[in-house]
C-alpha cells in the first residue's frame, strides 16, 4: 500500500510540476568514488552564468590516449553508480568525463528537463574550451535518459562537429511515447495518462525529431530485446529517424546493462575505431581487449545486484 501511494503521488507530482516528476530520480548520497574501483580521477565543478554549480568527475586515460568520451547517465542515482558503466574506459587508452545534472550527487539546483539539456551543454562547452582533448576524438555516449539529452543537444546548430561519434543505448524516441508505455502497463497509472501527458515534453523536443541531424557524425545506438524499461521498438524507431551513417546493435540482458559483458565493450571500441574515433599510437599495436571481471562493490554484493544498479531508487520509479 505504502508503494502504491509513493507512485500515485509522483503522477501527480508530474501534473502540477510537468515532466521533473517522471524523468528525474535524483540521489544525492555518493556509493563510491573512482578511487574505490581503483582509478585515478580529478573532480570538477562548473558554474552556470546563473551561479548554479555543477559537479563531475575527469578520469584520465591509463598509457596512450586514444580520445575522450563525455558521458550522460540515466534518470536515477548519481555519477557514483553509473560509474561502473565506463570504468573500464581509461585502461583502454580514453579519458573519460562524467556530469551529474542539476540536482544529482553534489550539482546544486533542482532537475528538469530545460535545466539538464543546459546542463549537457554546459559540459560539452568546458570539454571543447578546457585544452583537454589535445586534438583527440570526442565521442559522446549517452544512456537512456542521457542519451535524449545529448540528441537533443548534439542536433543544435551551433554545435555541429564539436563531437566525433556518437553511442546510444538503451534510450528512447519520444518522451510523451515512453511516459505513455511506463503508465499503461500499471492499472494504477493507466487511468492518469490524460491528466499527465499533456503536462510532458512538446514532441518538438522528442529525440526522434532531432536525431537525423546528427549526421554525418557516425552513431551507434544499442538497446537490448529484453529491456524491461525502455522497449526494444522504441530503440528501434529512434535507429529509423535517424540518417546515415549509422548502426544498430541488438543487445541481451536488462535496461542500459550492455557494458558489463567485455564483448559489447569491444564492440563500442571497434565502432570508435573504424569511424575515426580512436587515435593510434604510433608504431604501437592496439591494446589487448581481453577484459577483467568488473569489480562490485560491497553494497551491490548484498543486494545481489552489479554495482551500477544500486537499489537507492524510490519505490515506483523507473530508471532510464
Amino acid at each position: 500500500m505504502k508503494a502504491l501511494g509513493l507512485i500515485l503521488s509522483v503522477v501527480l507530482l508530474a501534473v502540477l510540476s510537468g515532466c521533473s516528476g517522471l524523468f528525474f530520480y535524483p540521489a544525492k548520497p555518493w556509493v563510491q568514488n573512482p578511487a574505490r574501483q581503483g582509478l585515478a580521477y580529478e573532480d570538477v565543478v562548473l558554474i552556470h552564468p546563473d551561479g548554479l554549480r555543477l559537479h563531475g568527475w575527469w578520469l584520465p586515460a591509463q598509457g596512450f590516449e586514444r580520445g575522450t568520451v563525455y558521458f550522460l547517465h540515466g534518470n536515477a542515482e548519481n555519477i557514483s553508480t553509473h560509474l561502473m558503466n565506463v570504468h573500464w574506459l581509461p585502461e583502454r587508452g580514453y579519458n573519460v568525463f562524467l556530469l551529474d545534472y542539476r540536482g544529482y550527487g553534489l550539482s546544486e539546483g533542482d532537475p528538469d528537463l530545460p535545466g539538464a539539456l543546459a546542463d549537457v551543454q554546459l559540459g560539452l562547452d568546458w570539454l571543447t574550451a578546457s585544452g583537454r582533448l589535445d586534438g583527440k576524438p570526442l565521442v559522446l555516449f549517452g544512456q537512456s535518459l542521457g542519451g535524449a539529452l545529448g540528441t537533443g543537444v548534439l542536433a543544435r546548430d551551433d554545435n555541429r562537429g564539436r563531437v566525433d561519434c556518437v553511442m546510444l543505448e538503451a534510450s528512447f524516441a519520444s518522451y510523451r511515447g515512453i511516459a505513455d508505455d511506463v503508465m499503461r502497463r500499471s492499472w494504477l497509472l493507466w487511468p492518469l495518462r490524460w491528466m499527465v501527458l499533456p503536462t510532458l515534453p512538446e514532441r518538438d523536443l522528442d529525440p526522434e525529431r532531432h536525431i537525423a541531424a546528427l549526421a554525418p557524425r557516425p552513431l551507434l545506438i544499442l538497446h537490448s530485446r529484453e529491456d524491461p524499461v525502455i522497449p526494444f521498438r522504441q530503440g528501434e524507431a529512434l535507429f529509423q529517424a535517424a540518417a546515415e551513417p549509422k548502426t544498430f546493435q541488438a543487445l541481451k540482458g536488462g535496461h542500459g546493462q550492455g557494458t558489463r559483458d567485455p564483448a559489447v565493450r569491444d564492440r563500442l571500441l571497434a565502432f570508435m575505431e573504424q569511424n575515426g574515433c580512436m587515435a593510434s599510437a604510433p608504431s604501437a599495436p592496439l591494446p589487448v581487449t581481453r577484459a577483467r571481471p568488473a569489480p562490485v562493490s560491497r553494497e551491490a554484493v548484498e543486494a545481489d545486484e552489479p554495482a551500477g544498479e544500486i537499489g537507492i531508487t524510490p519505490v515506483g520509479a523507473y530508471r532510464f
